[in-house]
């Protein structure tokens, strides 16, 4: 199977072992993760001597990963509507789950690049930053600092 993050595609193989433990093939790469899954409805992954904690939610076609901080989108790839997308320029960025607006680090109007870090959310204390997905610019903001957001809500409108 073929995820895509951000413009980068990855060949992704995982084959179980046993009830909780996984063979995990990512490229050229390939780990045993074992698995357990904590009370708050996330993963325990033990991969390499290390234990990483890991969330998981699903929109339509898309996976969006909570792992060590860092928030990462998952899409199979479609060469069409990948080219869609980018033709249309235009982009709705939302919560991935429920929690607090810690910090807008941009005003509508701004110019962003890809990447740079535009809103600051904690949830579970967790901090998660919401990325631009491509250069462009805020078009609106919807939610402020302090502000409590549901899994889905839209925070911002963001055009590229």
């Amino acid at each position: 199977m073929q995820f895509q993050i951000n413009s980068e595609i990855f060949n992704v193989n995982i084959s179980p072992l046993s009830d909780d433990q996984f063979t995990v093939t990512i490229g050229e790469q390939t780990h045993i993760i074992r698995t357990e899954s904590l009370a708050d409805g996330g993963w325990l992954l033990q991969m390499n001597g290390q234990q990483i904690i890991a969330y998981s939610a699903a929109q339509g076609s898309e996976r969006y990963v909570f792992v060590n901080g860092e928030n990462f989108t998952l899409t199979v790839p479609d060469a069409r509507s990948t080219r869609r997308k980018t033709a249309a320029g235009a982009g709705d960025l939302t919560t991935q789950m429920p929690g607090q607006v810690v910090s807008v680090l941009v005003a509508a109007g701004e110019s962003v690049t890809r990447g740079q870090t535009l809103v600051i959310l904690e949830a579970m204390k967790m901090e998660i930053r919401v990325a631009a997905p491509s250069d462009g610019v805020v078009k609106r903001l919807l939610v402020t600092k302090g502000q409590v957001v549901e899994r889905g809500q839209l925070l911002l409108e963001f055009e590229s």
